[in-house]
């Protein structure tokens, strides 16, 4: 079984209780498909700007991810995130963010990946999402994560997302701030029923 993992990958600056680190290797589709090669092969989809200092290739190199899917984007720059942690480590603020390549046009699916049964959406614009999931054949189950700056700034195109999307993964924060609802369980009743079969709230 291959799994399609698409999402943003980002240069992320983390402010936290316990200290700040500047321009780390950032995005959920970078540690999803880290986590997810343990179990399964992934076939990776993203796009970062020529200026990207990470070495991908090497980063990935010992796990089962596939980089055809990866772009270096000339003339392009890296999406970059800033955010404070609260001491509890759940929740954050976002202090900035710089679209750069998300603000483009998504990555180009490689042909061998169209067939992908299995697909993680990892958090990026949901409008990039749904692009990208418009060119996939039918997958069975397709699961996505968002954030707090998504539920605040494109709410219209993440429930556009609902529609194509089996589950949701998200944050009690999140979640909380998704529906205006204080309870976790009816936070949950109420995404799933924007047309989901689950959500997972971490």
């Amino acid at each position: 079984m291959s799994l399609l993992v698409t999402g943003s990958i980002g240069i992320d600056t983390v402010k936290t209780p316990f200290g700040e680190r500047k321009d780390c290797l950032g995005g959920s589709a970078i540690y999803f498909s880290l986590a997810a090669s343990f179990f399964t092969p992934v076939r990776f989809v993203g796009a970062v700007g020529e200026d990207c200092p990470f070495d991908l290739k090497n980063i990935f190199a010992e796990h089962d991810v596939d980089l055809t899917g990866l772009e270096i984007r000339q003339g392009s720059l890296t999406f970059r995130w800033a955010g404070t942690y609260t001491a509890d480590m759940n929740d954050r603020t976002t202090d900035n963010v710089e679209l750069n390549i998300l603000a483009e046009a998504p990555p180009e699916i490689p042909e061998t990946y169209k067939d992908s049964r299995y697909v993680f959406l990892a958090n990026t614009h949901p409008g990039l999402q749904l692009q990208l999931l418009e060119k996939l054949d039918g997958p069975r189950l397709v699961v996505a994560d968002t954030m707090n700056l998504w539920i605040e700034n494109e709410r219209a195109e993440l429930i556009r997302l609902m529609d194509r999307i089996h589950g949701l993964v998200l944050n009690d924060g999140e979640a909380k701030l998704f529906t205006g609802r204080d309870n976790l369980v009816t936070a949950a009743k109420e995404i799933i029923a924007m047309g989901l079969s689950f959500v997972v709230i971490k």
